[in-house]
């Protein structure tokens, strides 16, 4: 059959599918390392041959397995036979032949780039590995789609319903006999080979290949004879320890056993349960403990203590049956470790999330927390698929979930309610609506919420409370403020040893930082559940309250590091890590009207702004604070005044509802007697003035700030009121005056290490050395303005860098670097809202279309620079008044006076994401 032929009957129907192993191949490569490169070679070129000449195709192969498809089972069938005669009739060079096992089954499968997937290929490689070399075994579904279709000489031999390793339901195999062929094997390797209780599973394991094998080898390899799987309710622990049970079963001669401990809370009945699940009982006057020891003393037995946790204080008496029965191995589940000797713990984490960004159905369908809700769905409502209108929404789900298998099952339950869109907008009630009415669910995994309230119900009542009060937390927290936070003085915790039991209890992880203080955080889903407590217990304004006052004194501090420039790096390095607890503490102080703390916790947000780019965020805040009237300070409101004003100043506005801002800031200020309070208003209403080219104005305003900073000692302010007058001076047409004030800048904040100011002053001084011609001079101060902006994470100061630094590119005719410098500036302050970079940044790139050429895309660039530049009020320095000048006399002296005004107004009309837009598109992919 034609290649496309076969591909269109495979995808249009059922599938056989054909997997094939070599026996014993770790074994022979061990024993026969020069033989088995020549017999591998020689094994795979008859796979292909066979495959292909009997209509099938290989999609995958994996070291010596193959993995074939075929749209006829009857060919599959000749396949497989073929394959055993033509591997018997070769003359192997290893000092035994090679032989392969052979499975057929068939069903649906998803194909993706070549590839299938789905629970029919996990069934297939399930009867294989029942199999024996040499061996052919199909399913019953393979047998009743060749009916009388075999070949002349070849039967069926019933091998019985037999129980797979997947823990399914029992299936009937049939074994494949054929003339030349042997038909005498051992029994099948399945569950029903050895003694087991493994209860059979409804679904099938998802996802885990990863994990399974390596509990697999921590058993079969490594001997490990106490193997604990931990982690939190609903991470799928049990499922795991029953599928390792289940794949090595073989390696236990006396059998595998499940003993569930739901039900069990006192420590000295757990030998009576086990003695239950083995169906053994004590011989009159035995104890079960030493009826136990006894019946597993010479029996190699693997025990699955599954739910062990709320036991977990017998821990010793699993030692002392380790110590007794040496031939015994224990797989346990638990929220907490055993903490005793040789056990060797593995944490059973959530599922791996897909990225947040990931849309396209054939990607996010191999994530294993997506597959798990899609097979799930489709277990309730056969029709559903991933598409690309629902995979964006499922990602979301899943991400929401945390990964987390049980509350992925129980939201894919409600697909026959609701489509994935529905579903996840309701998911933010969570507890309430992700539950399952099926009878075969344990009480605990009913619901989510039951699932996290039995570990919570299992802390002692200090772990209670430490869990009630961390809630306060949103996004993680260090040590030092859950100890502050969760343990005043007047009810004091063991915070450290709290936090431990805990993780331990898997309530809890432990995140490393690049500063090596750990973060403590946990899932959302028992987040959720640690506020529902908090809540219940009618405390939750006592400790938002401390969690508010350990912010805002956060902020307080980076405050005063911004100012003085000690640790200033570190205290916004924390301020960034701790985002989210600032907007929860902020959120709650406003909702309780406490205004002079909601002002505290606002000081960091400029900060924030400078790193991450919160200004709208900022501006909301702070007008939120000033709007509550009532329970404000004098000097709070100052203080609100003065920042609210100063982050509309940084987004271009210079209004005069700002510098009424700036105004009564200063009024109050100064009946405060407030200096600090007054030099920071005078510096911002001096640069409002500066902007609106009322310099005359600003200046008294920055001298007098000039003289209070030089007071106070303070070289962050000292630095910044010369370099704004510099700035003043430089607008009237004063350059030498204005180099000395940066220069005086410069040295003051270089040797009082107040690096912000610093890196500024450089690039003050670069564009005196541009505008002197001197272009090595203004690279190499560009450059270390770049670098201490970069060390200092500062991305606005990063912003501008490139930006000066591709003025540099431009005045030297690199117009191909310019570009990119120009763009990569653009990008940054388009995702900061920095109003007034955006517009010097389009002037800039408005200059390279010109200089390339583009006239027409470089007016309407320049019209989009010049609206903006007239919204944000900026004054222009004389580098940027030439590049106005001179792209417009370029453009006109191409286009003519008519097509420049109409390209001009078109620019002055785009939005600003619609000039960035198309600033940042090349010339070859916009039309005109």
């Amino acid at each position: 059959m034609d290649e496309s032929l076969r591909t269109e009957a495979i995808s249009a129907g059922t599938a056989t599918f054909l997997f094939t192993d070599i026996e014993r191949s770790t074994e022979m490569w061990e024993r026969y390392r020069a033989f088995m490169p020549r017999a591998l070679e020689r094994h795979d070129a008859v796979m292909r041959d066979v495959i292909a000449a009997c209509g099938g195709r290989v999609f995958k192969e994996v070291g010596d397995a193959f993995h074939a498809v075929f749209a006829d089972p009857a060919q599959a069938i000749m396949a497989a036979i073929a394959t055993q005669r033509s591997l018997r009739a070769e003359a192997w060079e290893t000092p035994e032949p090679i032989r392969v096992r052979i499975a057929l089954h068939a069903g649906d499968a998803q194909e993706r780039d070549g590839d299938f997937f789905g629970p029919t290929l996990n069934r297939t490689a399930r009867i294989l590995a029942a199999g024996h070399g040499g061996q052919i075994l199909l399913s019953q579904a393979v047998e009743r789609l060749v009916e009388d279709r075999f070949p002349e000489g070849a039967a069926l031999r019933d091998m019985g319903e037999r129980r797979l390793k997947d823990l399914d339901r029992p299936v009937r195999i049939f074994q494949l006999v054929a003339d030349g062929l042997d038909d005498d094997f051992p029994p099948l390797r399945t569950l029903d080979v050895r003694p087991h209780n493994l209860p059979a599973q409804a679904t099938p394991l998802v996802g885990r290949e990863r994990e399974l094998k390596a509990v697999r080898d921590l058993v079969l390899r490594d001997r490990a004879r106490l193997v604990t799987l931990t982690g939190p309710g609903g991470t799928g622990k049990t499922r795991l320890a029953l599928q390792v049970a289940a794949e090595v079963i073989d390696a236990f001669r006396d059998g595998v056993f499940f003993v569930n401990l739901t039900t069990v809370r006192e420590p000295e009945r757990l030998a009576s349960v086990i003695l239950q699940a083995l169906d053994v009982m004590p011989d009159s006057g035995e104890t079960p403990d030493t009826a136990l020891r006894q019946w597993l003393a010479d029996r190699q037995v693997l025990l699955i203590l599954d739910n062990f946790e709320q036991i977990v204080d017998s821990a010793p008496r699993i030692g002392a049956l380790l110590r007794d029965a040496p031939r015994l191995t224990l797989l346990v589940t638990s929220q907490a470790a055993l903490r005793i000797g040789g056990e060797h713990a593995y944490p059973l984490g959530p599922l791996d999330l897909p990225r947040s960004s990931d849309a396209d159905p054939d990607l996010v369908s191999a994530n294993e927390a997506v597959a798990l809700f899609v097979e799930r769905a489709q277990a309730i409502r056969p029709d559903f698929h991933l598409d690309s209108e629902n995979a964006a929404d499922v990602v979301a789900i899943v991400r929401q979930l945390d990964g987390l298998p049980l509350a992925i099952e129980l939201a894919a339950t409600r697909i026959q309610l609701f489509t994935p869109k529905a579903l996840l907008q309701r998911l933010e009630q969570r507890f309430d609506f992700l539950s399952t009415r099926a009878r075969d669910v344990p009480d605990r995994h009913r619901t989510l919420r039951n699932a996290i309230a039995w570990s919570y119900d299992l802390l002692n009542e200090d772990e209670k409370a430490l869990f009630r009060r961390q809630a306060t937390f949103d996004g993680g927290y260090t040590l030092d403020s859950a100890e502050y936070v969760c343990s005043p003085p007047d009810d004091p915790l063991d915070v450290m040893e709290g936090l431990s039991s805990l993780i331990d209890k898997s309530l809890l992880r432990q995140r490393p930082t690049s500063s090596g203080e750990p973060r403590f955080e946990r899932l959302r889903t028992v987040l959720a559940f640690a506020v529902e407590c908090l809540e219940a217990s009618g405390e939750a304004d006592r400790w938002r309250r401390r969690h508010a006052e350990h912010f805002a004194s956060l902020s307080d501090q980076a405050d005063e590091a911004n100012s003085t420039q000690r640790d200033a790096k570190a205290r916004l390095d924390r301020l960034v890590l701790e985002v989210d607890n600032l907007r929860a503490a902020l959120k709650w102080a406003v909702s309780r009207g406490e205004a002079d703390l909601a002002v505290r916790l606002c000081v960091s947000l400029p900060l924030l702004w400078f790193r991450t780019g919160t200004l709208e965020e900022g501006q909301v805040w702070l007008e939120r604070v000033l709007a509550m009237g009532t329970g404000l300070s004098d000097r709070a409101r100052a203080r609100a005044l003065n920042l609210l004003g100063r982050i509309r100043q940084i987004g271009g506005d210079n209004s005069p509802e700002v510098a009424a801002a700036f105004e009564e800031s200063l009024t109050i200020y100064r009946r405060l007697d407030d200096r600090k309070g007054v030099a920071r208003a005078l510096m911002n209403l001096g640069n409002l003035k500066r902007r609106v080219r009322e310099l005359d104005a600003a200046e008294p305003m920055f001298l007098e700030a000039l003289e209070i900073y030089q007071g106070l000692g303070e070289a962050f302010g000292h630095g910044g009121a010369l370099l704004n007058l510099g700035d003043l001076h430089s607008a009237r047409g004063d350059r030498e005056k204005a180099r000395s004030y940066f220069e005086e800048a410069r040295e003051i904040t270089r040797r009082g290490a107040a690096r912000t100011t610093y890196a500024f002053s450089l690039q003050y001084l670069g564009t005196m050395a541009i505008i002197d011609g001197e272009l090595d001079r203004a690279q190499e101060l560009y450059e270390e303005s770049r670098r201490e902006f970069e060390d200092l994470g500062a991305r606005p100061g990063m912003a501008w860098s490139r930006y000066y630094l591709a003025i540099v590119a431009r005045e030297r005719g690199n117009w191909a670097q310019a570009r990119e410098l120009f763009c990569e500036a653009l990008t940054a302050v388009n995702e900061l809202g920095h109003l007034p970079a955006a517009a010097l940044t389009l002037l800039g790139l408005a200059g390279v279309e010109a200089a390339e050429g583009h006239y027409r895309r470089a007016a309407v660039l320049l019209g989009a620079a010049r609206e903006i530049h007239r919204r944000a009020t900026l004054s222009t320095s004389p580098v940027e008044e030439r590049s106005f000048e001179e792209i417009e006399v370029a453009t006109r002296r191409s286009l003519g006076d008519d097509e420049v005004c109409r390209a001009l107004d078109e620019g002055r009309a785009l939005s600003m994401s619609e000039a960035v837009s198309l600033a940042l598109t090349p010339e070859d992919a916009v039309a005109g």
